[in-house]
């Protein structure tokens, strides 16, 4: 379906169609082959997410696909969110390792582009954009996951300086990462989401202590440990205690995951020669129009996003539509190809792809916020519903 583009644009040719420049996404891509094959940590890489090479994310800001729908003064191309979308989708199809790019363009790029002052835009988002600076999220904690409210890491005003001290779990990408972006409590006498603020800080600076575990579905997570972490106070985002509008305005880009339903299309048409049957056949088509479906549940969230109008709501249908898409078509495989769907090697796995996205799906209804999470924002902010 060809993406109508808004009158003016369109008339004096400003702009390349969104079908245009998603060929050119696919094309980048495509070249970007061989890097991820000679990374062999890359090669169990059960979603985009999962994995991370600096080599293609510098040659994604080289070649002008980070912040494509940012401002040209910021380093982007002046485009539409549905522009973004639909490289995103691309990219996640080719399965290109996109840790770093969802953390540091996607979701905080995003967020300091609304929620940032001019001067730590103007320093930081040019430099994301040209590929040179990777971020890192520092949200969760060890008791503090889904429920971001409860996070502990504290952080004190002495002077023009924040001292921060604390731990941050499951904080992907931190071995590559330049700089984090840290959620902290800076009044513990406030209620607990009023007391809360964003910074961030270059990873290197004294008293952050960055360590990485391996996942089942291949990739690392981070852990970070602060210890005496002194911020400039002109690196806070957002105002001061008034970090919790920053944080679900940052949650609101990076639920929308166009870059897996990139991927389940791209296994969907891989499971197609093998499903011969007529009741797969007919269960395969069912899951291209849930596809197609958490498409347009992402695309009318950028809509919102692009509009600078509330999206939490339409953030968290397309966050959660991927999300139970992916173990649909995980049992959806091993009913097709049986115990194969499990190895690592051989024809019937897909290249192995298969059995990491198996290990992967098992973890996205609770990775990036809960489905029960996602389900009671959709109940209070679309549908009106109070709490039980």
């Amino acid at each position: 379906m060809t993406e109508v583009l808004p009158a003016a644009e369109a008339a004096n040719g400003a702009w390349p169609s969104v079908s245009e420049l998603a060929a050119g996404a696919d094309a980048f891509a495509v070249s970007m082959q061989p890097v991820v094959a000679a990374e062999p940590q890359l090669r169990h890489q059960g979603m985009p997410s999962d994995g991370d090479s600096p080599a293609v994310h510098r040659a994604m800001g080289e070649g002008g696909w980070i912040g494509i729908h940012w401002p040209c003064e910021l380093g982007g191309r002046g485009l539409s969110y549905a522009h973004t979308l639909a490289c995103e989708e691309r990219f996640g199809y080719r399965w290109l390792p996109l840790s770093g790019y969802l953390l540091s363009v996607k979701t905080i790029g995003n967020a300091l582009r609304r929620f940032a002052s001019a001067e730590l835009q103007e320093r930081l988002l040019p430099e994301i954009a040209a590929g040179r600076i990777l971020f890192c999220q520092g949200f969760s904690e060890p008791e503090a996951g889904s429920d971001l409210a409860g996070l502990r890491t504290r952080a004190r005003l002495v002077g023009d300086r924040f001292v921060v001290d604390g731990r941050k779990l499951w904080t992907s990408s931190a071995e590559y990462a330049d700089w984090v972006y840290l959620a902290v409590r800076t009044d513990p006498q406030r209620p607990r989401h009023r007391g809360i603020s964003v910074l961030v800080a270059d990873i290197r600076t004294p008293g952050i202590t960055v360590s990485s575990h391996a996942t089942l579905g291949g990739g690392t997570l981070g852990e970070l440990a602060l210890e005496e972490v002194e911020i400039p106070a002109g690196q806070l985002v957002g105002e001061l205690h008034g970090g919790w509008r920053v944080l679900m305005g940052t949650l609101d880009h990076e639920r929308v995951t166009s870059e897996k339903v990139g991927t389940v299309l791209w296994l969907l048409d891989a499971l197609e020669p093998h499903a011969t049957g007529s009741e797969h056949r007919r269960v395969l088509r069912r899951l291209r129009g849930a596809a197609l479906a958490a498409r347009l549940h992402g695309r009318r969230a950028a809509a919102l996003l692009d509009a600078g109008r509330p999206a939490s709501a339409q953030s968290s249908m397309a966050k959660l539509a991927v999300a139970e898409l992916m173990q649909r078509v995980a049992a959806f495989a091993g009913a097709v190809l049986g115990p194969e769907s499990l190895l690592e090697e051989g024809i019937g796995t897909l290249r192995g792809r298969l059995a990491a996205f198996q290990r992967a799906a098992a973890a996205a209804t609770i990775s990036g916020g809960a489905a029960e999470i996602q389900r009671a924002v959709i109940a209070r902010r679309e549908l009106g519903m109070g709490r039980a």
